[in-house]
């Protein structure tokens, strides 16, 4: 948990995974479970997938929950990385990302040579991505502003609009959705107005 909390280099996705295994031993304990969160969601303040982990630590069967928001993170990861490299090795452009996110990195290490030259797309990652905006490392704004980009992410980076206006954190911006040229989510490319619909249909019970 402290790794987590303290990890000032990873990205929001290793900082989930972090927190989901810290948590998963003491399933048994509910409301230590339960007080943990609490506190991880106040020190963890930029962390979109917190909201969806603390769902899951407060569902009727909290480690089942979370083992499979832990699967279904891994699963996502593997989807999107895919389908972002696909999509830009048929592109054949150079890439130009900002730091701070484990997948464009890992997209951006496994695309070919590009073969057009000259052309270039952004790639950046979201540590929130909500109805109508993107919270990620500063520079994504200038990125996008420069030249075409695409955001590359998972469905545990989704938040609905209220527990979306709460993230706050030194180092970060927020950019209009409006902003991007697609999303690569859970391995599909969507419009991003679409990505943004679907993290606006989330239920906000918290």
């Amino acid at each position: 948990m402290m790794a987590a909390v303290q990890d000032g280099t990873s990205g929001a996705t290793e900082v989930a995974r972090q927190v989901i295994d810290g948590l998963l031993p003491m399933a048994a304990d509910r409301d230590r479970m339960r007080t943990t969160v609490d506190l991880l969601a106040v020190h963890l303040s930029w962390c979109a997938p917190m909201w969806h982990i603390a769902r899951a630590a407060r569902a009727d069967h909290p480690a089942v929950a979370l083992r499979t928001l832990r699967e279904r993170l891994d699963f996502n990861v593997d989807r999107s990385i895919a389908a972002a490299v696909k999509l830009l090795a048929e592109r054949g452009c150079a890439v130009r990302t900002v730091t701070g996110s484990m997948l464009a990195a890992a997209v951006a290490q496994t695309l070919p040579e590009p073969a057009e030259a000259g052309a270039v797309v952004g790639l950046v990652g979201a540590d929130a991505l909500g109805p109508t905006a993107v919270i990620n490392i500063i520079g994504t704004s200038e990125l996008a502003r420069t030249i075409p980009t695409i955001v590359v992410t998972t469905s545990l980076k989704l938040v609905p609009q209220e527990p979306f206006d709460r993230l706050t954190g030194t180092g970060f911006e927020w950019v209009p959705l409006a902003r991007f040229e697609a999303v690569v989510l859970d391995g599909e490319v969507l419009p991003p107005a679409v990505a943004g619909q679907r993290a606006s249909a989330l239920i906000d019970r918290s």
